[in-house]
């Protein structure tokens, strides 16, 4: 297992991490090894979220989002997610979320799209999100976001190449 946290932390600083494989335990351990090696700020989402709603929850109670306008009261949802998504292209922290499989197969995409994005078109040096994500199995998620990512028109990379330039798979035997 040593090995196995010693490739990820290495792999953690060019890309994000996918951990599939054996049980969920054995995938939350390997996080947790992860985690301790490493000196980034961590955000560890609850296990198995499920929907958007729990999503955009933590993300408000973690204040994982700046508002670049001022409003009396709350931030409705849509906006909450907006100023995340900027906060994603600013920040330099370590996001985890645990047993993704279940959550709503739209969001799911759409905000590893948004993660991998930030890996996609950085510059070189540049200071980057960090994501690790795991689930029991690798499931079509990487052609589920082949069919989603964008391509900057003069890219001369396959979508294929974008996703495995931005995601590695870390298995757990």
């Amino acid at each position: 297992m040593e090995e196995l946290v010693e490739i990820a932390k290495n792999k953690l600083n060019k890309k994000h991490l996918l951990i599939i494989g054996n049980s969920e335990i054995k995938r939350s351990k390997l996080i947790t090894q992860i985690i301790e090696q490493t000196n980034f700020e961590t955000f560890r989402f609850p296990k198995g979220i499920k929907s958007i709603d729990e999503y955009i929850e933590f993300v408000r109670t973690k204040k994982l989002y700046e508002p670049w306008y001022t409003k009396k009261g709350k931030f409705g949802s849509n906006q909450i997610l907006d100023f995340h998504r900027d906060w994603i292209s600013d920040n330099n922290s370590l996001i985890i979320i645990e047993e993704l499989e279940n959550m709503e197969e739209r969001w799911k995409v759409d905000l590893l799209k948004s993660y991998l994005n930030e890996i996609a078109i950085r510059k070189k040096g540049q200071k980057v999100i960090h994501l690790i994500i795991s689930q029991e199995s690798e499931n079509n998620l990487l052609q589920k976001l082949e069919e989603e990512i964008w391509i900057p028109k003069n890219d001369k990379r396959t979508k294929r190449q974008i996703i495995e330039g931005s995601l590695e798979k870390i298995e757990i035997k």
